[in-house]
């Protein structure tokens, strides 16, 4: 097939939503599907539209301060390029992974062209913090609008008014897409619950990109912790951190952890660990390194509560063999036989569950047996083989219409 993945997003970014895409793009493509990645791209002077090797790449009007989110509006300029480009391209499937502007133009453009269009929502879960949401929200609905050229419902989903509409303009999106992909089970239910009809197909994020072979954890390794996330508010590191140094004092400093991202965090959290030279704050790094400090933990830590839909963070630990300490119970996918779920999320229960993982010597390599087994469920093989039926599923229902 030809496949078109749309994201509004600047794919070199750092984030768990660019990992993945990129993830599958590598894995349609080594079963010998064509995918072409349509996204904005940096800089500030050229032509709309760019070609690039992998796809095509558009100009954004602007670009959100502090977000990294690049605003291409959904007008007849950039609908006429893509559909020239769709139909060059003879694409059989759009498929949608952000919700702006720039994936709604895709939308529309292959609404008109009917190829079906495939939504895969990688977060419904919109959350901000601080800010005086209710002077704003009325602002961010008009100018989303504005730019989406789409209505954005008016459900309630989020008590903040602001993350409200970020959830509605998510849901506007899910409704209009031939077939909505959810990433996890949890979040499928809660997009049936907000009236996502038709099947929601649960197709967890591949992790196809590594050829250098994964090791298993043995006993008798100082235990390493790695953090890697975007260092914002949603993501907790501040929490973390704080049961890491409850968790040092009460082990005698037996266990070492790496903070890996950046962002409105990362200055509270250097000065937090400061004199504790076993929490060690990286900052943002490539890809690879952030792998090879992968396979030097001992397992990986997954502090968000509530924002999470299938983080690409488990995907990359078990498919390296680590197990994944977390504190939200609704993120199942991978972590059947791999994961340790504390038993409250706060920072007491983060630090009981630091301190029985260092205590007992058999957990974490138990842990890593048992990633060996939940990686299965991230293979590419069985990512082609769902998105595909999903991709044909849709197809079938858009030549009916």
């Amino acid at each position: 097939m030809r496949i078109a993945i749309v994201s509004d997003y600047f794919l070199d970014y750092v984030g768990g939503a660019q990992t993945s895409m990129k993830q599958q793009q590598l894995a349609l493509e080594e079963a010998g599907h064509t995918v072409v990645m349509v996204s904005a791209r940096r800089g500030l002077a050229g032509r709309r539209m760019r070609r690039v090797a992998d796809g095509v790449r558009f100009q954004p009007n602007f670009t959100l301060p502090g977000l990294e989110l690049p605003v291409v509006p959904n007008t007849a300029r950039v609908r006429a390029q893509l559909e020239g480009y769709l139909r060059e391209q003879r694409i059989d499937v759009v498929h949608v992974q952000t919700e702006f502007s720039l994936a709604r133009a895709a939308a529309d453009v292959a609404a008109a062209l009917n190829i079906p269009v495939v939504h895969t929502v990688h977060t419904f879960y919109w959350a901000s913090e601080g800010g005086p949401q209710k002077s704003v929200a009325w602002f961010i609905r008009w100018g989303l609008q504005l730019l989406t050229k789409s209505t954005i419902p008016r459900l309630v989903l989020s008590p903040r008014v602001a993350d409200n509409v970020l959830r509605n303009l998510t849901l506007g999106m899910a409704l209009r897409a031939d077939r909505v992909i959810s990433p996890s089970a949890h979040q499928a239910r809660d997009l049936a619950a907000a009236g996502v009809s038709g099947d929601i197909a649960i197709v967890p994020n591949p992790v196809a990109t590594s050829a250098r072979p994964s090791t298993p954890l043995h006993t008798g390794v100082r235990p390493n912790f790695l953090w890697v996330a975007r260092c914002e508010p949603i993501k907790r590191p501040l929490v973390f951190a704080r049961a890491a140094i409850d968790a040092l004092a009460r082990t005698d400093d037996g266990f070492t952890v790496d903070f890996v991202g950046e962002g409105a965090d990362l200055k509270e959290l250097t000065a937090l660990v400061a004199g504790h030279p076993q929490l060690r704050v990286q900052g943002s790094l490539p890809h690879d390194t952030v792998l090879d400090l992968m396979d030097d933990s001992s397992a990986v830590v997954l502090s968000s509560l509530g924002f999470d839909n299938q983080p690409m963070t488990i995907a990359e630990a078990v498919s390296r063999e680590r197990g994944v300490l977390y504190c939200d119970p609704k993120l199942r996918e991978g972590l059947l036989n791999s994961g340790f779920l504390s038993e409250t999320p706060d920072v007491a229960g983060l630090a009981d569950a630091i301190v029985a993982l260092v205590a007992d010597p058999t957990l974490l390599p138990g842990l890593s047996r048992g990633a060996a087994i939940d990686r299965t469920m991230f293979a590419p093989a069985n990512y082609v083989e769902r998105v595909v039926r999903v991709y044909t599923e849709s197809a079938v229902s858009v030549s009916r219409r």
